[in-house]
Formats: C-alpha cells, sequence, structure tokens
C-alpha cells in the first residue's frame, strides 16, 4: 500500500509515517521546509517533497493521510481529492493504526508528552513490550515513536483539538483542566472565549464517560480543579498521583522531598516515591532524574501510577524509581543545547517548549532554584494571536526573579493578526508588574537578539532558555552554534 503524508514534517505525523513504513508499507510525503525529523524520515527511506503542490500526487497513492495544518485549498489535498484517492486526517489513520490495540492515553495541559514517554521507556524497560506514541521527540531513541507490534500502546492524546476522544481507551491519565486550546480546532472554533472551559470539561465528561463504556480505567492527579470535577461527577478514579499527603480512598501515589541542585551546569531532580493503599504509606523508592522541576517529580508519579494500573505489582513500581536515572526525555523540555566553559565562564543554553503560563512559570520557579547563582536569561517567543490572546493576562505574571528577559515577536503558525495582540504591547505589561526582572526588551529578529545575548553572557556565568513552541528552537540552536568554534578555556 502506497501512503501519502501532507504535513509529514509535524511531530505527529512524523510519527506515523514511522509506523506505516514499518509496518511494510511505501510511504511519501511533503513538508515546508527541513528538519531533523525530516532527515529522519529520508533515512528510513521516506521520499520527501519540500515543497506542497499538485504534482507531487499521482494516481498510484492508495491512501492521502493530511495534517490539521491541510486545509482544503491545498493543492495536494485537492489534487487527491479531485483523482478520487482516499482521504484521511491524522487522527482518523492513528485510530484505524491502534483500533486493535490496548490504549493507555495521557491527556491535560500540562506533562503528557513526558509523562507518556516515561510510561513507554518505563514499561519497555521493565520487560513490559509497549508502543509509544508521543508528541515528542525521545533523544534516547531519535524519534517519537516505538513500534514493536505488541498488543499495548502508550499514546499521547490531546485535548487541545480534542482529538482525545478518537480513540477507544482502555486506561486513560488526565494530568489537570487547564485550558489551553487550539481555537482553530473544529471542537472549539465557535466557542467563546468565557466559555472555554465549560466545553473542555465537556471534552473531558465525553473522555472519561468512554473509559467506562470500555469498562476501562481512569487516573488522575491531585490537582484541586480536577478531583473535584471528578468527584462532583461522581467519578471514581481508579489511582490518583500527586505531591505531599493526600486523603483518599484510592490508591495514591505520591512525591515528596524534592532535592535539586546543578553540578558543572548539569542538573539533578531527586525526591522520594511512596504508595497509600488500604491508608498503609509504602516507600517505593528514591528517584533520580536528570533534569529540573517539582513538576517533572509530578509527571514521574504519573506515570508510576499508569504502570501500578497495568501491572498491579508495587515491586514493578520498585524497579521504576531503581532504574529512573535511565529514563529518556524528549527534545526541547529543558533541552540542554550547550555547556561550556567559555573565556573562563560557563554558558548553559537550553531549548524549553513551554508555551502556557503554568508551564512558563513552573520552568522559570525551578531554573530560579537550581540555576541561583548564574545570570539567568529567559527569550520567549510567543505562540499564536489566538493563544497569545487566550492567556494574555496570565502571560503578564509568567516572567520573574530573572537578570533579563527578551521578548519576540509572536510565532503566527498561520495565523492572521489579532487586534493589540501583539508582543510589544506585552512586554509593556510585563514592564509593569512588580517581577524583580533586570532588564526586559522586545527585540525584532534572531540576529539582534544572538548580538544582544552575546554582550549578556560574557558579564558571568549565565543560563539562556529559549521559551516557545514555535521556531524560537532554530533561535536556539543557532545561538548555540555560535559558540562552537569558540576557543575554551
Amino acid at each position: 500500500m502506497k501512503i501519502y503524508f501532507s504535513g509529514i514534517g509535524g511531530i505527529g505525523m512524523s510519527a506515523l509515517a514511522q509506523v506505516a513504513a514499518l509496518e511494510g508499507n511505501i510511504v511519501a510525503g511533503s513538508d515546508i521546509k527541513q528538519t531533523y525529523i525530516t532527515q529522519k524520515l529520508q533515512k528510513l527511506g521516506i521520499k520527501i517533497f519540500f515543497k506542497q503542490e499538485e504534482e507531487n500526487i499521482t494516481p498510484d497513492i492508495d491512501l492521502f493521510v493530511y495534517s490539521s495544518a491541510i486545509d482544503k485549498n491545498n493543492p495536494e489535498y485537492k489534487k487527491a481529492q479531485n483523482i478520487g484517492i482516499n482521504l484521511a486526517h491524522r487522527s482518523e489513520y492513528l485510530n484505524q493504526i491502534i483500533k486493535d490495540k490496548h490504549i493507555v492515553a495521557i491527556t491535560g495541559s500540562s506533562g503528557k508528552t513526558t509523562t507518556s514517554t516515561m510510561v513507554g521507556i518505563g514499561l519497555n524497560k521493565l520487560g513490559i513490550k509497549s508502543n509509544i506514541i508521543t508528541g515528542g521527540w525521545i533523544k534516547e531513541l531519535d524519534s517519537n515513536v516505538v513500534w514493536n507490534n505488541s498488543e499495548l500502546v502508550v499514546l499521547e492524546a490531546d485535548e487541545s483539538d480534542g482529538s482525545l476522544l478518537n480513540y477507544k481507551t482502555d486506561i486513560g491519565l488526565i494530568t489537570d483542566l487547564a485550558v489551553d486550546i487550539n481555537l482553530n480546532s473544529k471542537k472549539f472554533n465557535d466557542v467563546p472565549l468565557e466559555k472555554l472551559n465549560f466545553k473542555l470539561r465537556e471534552i473531558y465528561t465525553e473522555f472519561i464517560q468512554k473509559i467506562q463504556t470500555n469498562y476501562g480505567k481512569l487516573i488522575i492527579s491531585n490537582d484541586p480543579e480536577l478531583y473535584d470535577f471528578v468527584k462532583e461527577n461522581n467519578i471514581t478514579p481508579s489511582v490518583i498521583f500527586g505531591e505531599g499527603i493526600f486523603k483518599t480512598q484510592q490508591p495514591y501515589i505520591f512525591f515528596s522531598d524534592v532535592k535539586q541542585h546543578e553540578a558543572q551546569g548539569v542538573p539533578t531532580n531527586e525526591f522520594t516515591v511512596s504508595i497509600v493503599i488500604n491508608n498503609k504509606t509504602e516507600v517505593l523508592g528514591r528517584v533520580r532524574l536528570n533534569t529540573i522541576g517539582r513538576y517533572n517529580a509530578f509527571n514521574f508519579v504519573g506515570a508510576a501510577s499508569t504502570i501500578f494500573t497495568l501491572t498491579e505489582s508495587i515491586e514493578k513500581l520498585k524497579n521504576l524509581c531503581a532504574i529512573s536515572s535511565e529514563l529518556s526525555f524528549t527534545k526541547r523540555r529543558f533541552e540542554i543545547l550547550l555547556n561550556e566553559i567559555i573565556n573562563n565562564k560557563r554558558l548553559i543554553v537550553v531549548d524549553d517548549y513551554a508555551h502556557n503560563p503554568k508551564k512558563i512559570r513552573s520552568l522559570i520557579e525551578n531554573l530560579n532554584i537550581v540555576y541561583r547563582d548564574y545570570q539567568r536569561i529567559v527569550v520567549f517567543q510567543p505562540h499564536r494571536y489566538t493563544r497569545t490572546m487566550m492567556f494574555w493576562e496570565n502571560l503578564k505574571t509568567s516572567f520573574f526573579d530573572l537578570d533579563h528577559l527578551i521578548v519576540l515577536p509572536i510565532y503566527e503558525a498561520g495565523e492572521k493578526p489579532i487586534e493589540n495582540i501583539n508582543s510589544q504591547n506585552l512586554t509593556e505589561l510585563i514592564r509593569k508588574q512588580k517581577n524583580k526582572i533586570g532588564e526586559i526588551q522586545y527585540l525584532e529578529n534572531f540576529d539582534e537578539t544572538i548580538k544582544i545575548l552575546k554582550n549578556i553572557v560574557q558579564k558571568g556565568n549565565s543560563i539562556v532558555v529559549f521559551v516557545g513552541a514555535g521556531n524560537i528552537t532554530d533561535l536556539a540552536n543557532k545561538f548555540a552554534q555560535n559558540f562552537y568554534k569558540v576557543k575554551r578555556t
């Protein structure tokens, strides 16, 4: 079977293309630019066009799979439709692949990529074969997918466009109820901002009902808003996870005694994990992760809760804690691109995907703990006009206790500008807050940003964190590469 993926370089599409190739199909596709993802796909023998035009679509294609970024006026889509090729949205094709599998779906606005990665990698390291499809590029695997034809699939399920409802979920985990919505998606494009929270709750209710209909199991965090939502709807989760003491009749897995530090620029995050069953508490072990963040401790106990729900084995959880330092993380989740002594000063360059206020605040809180003795410089690129509008009031208080903050123009992601929603106005809004930031500035372009940053980092040991979901990752890598050929001391 020949399958064509339009928008193949997207994180979700690339995973599906890899699965299709691993299952023996002839795979081709297109995207508008070359990235490390498209390079990986080409190494697998997948032909990729870097211009989307109707000539790419030929009658021998059996199935045309398209991403949400491909609209009906796209020349490839129109050609495939006109010559009668079967069409399938990304989520529809994914559902075809996994329809006969046992599905573990991880969702929520924060932590779903890291949690699903920890679950999938953890299961395989514990000897339980599992397929993995995540929304992040797993550094250990140089891929965002594991496809070993087992009956189990660990899947990152997206609530932001409502596609978490497309799957027959056996075990579902919800991290939180925070609103981080794609306003361009069909589920949300007609919903007023003030009703987004209500609409999201409707979708989660349907997600939970589908799990119950399938005689599946629900896992939730002890996030107060989420816990109250479940309780109000008379829903009983199988397992709850979170931080510290929490009274519940269900099994509860939690972390405590967090210690974070860095050595020669490399972060370490240590904490204790315990389980409460029938009012009895048992310590499972001391966990060590090679990253920062209480939020990653939260992600770990979420992963542990999922593995416990699957195996009902405390021994497996103890083994998971024992191998915790071996667990891999995905690119763009506090990914250290550079950590060098240059001209007698340490320079650390980090790329991080944080793009909503909750994620940004958590990142900066932990950054200020672990790297408190460094110049802390954050470069922020807001993502989408609609998302920036949705988070406008919360973004202004998301940055604090920094030496330097640079705000870049909004990454459009194909959207049209919204009046008064721009980075200049956001920068002024941040300046008006009591946020203990040494200097705040708006910069127009990448080259100017690199020039300014070079001057700043010469003043002492520095950590520069590039924050956002857009093409700021290109800037992060370009800035780090500027120092690769510098004489180090």
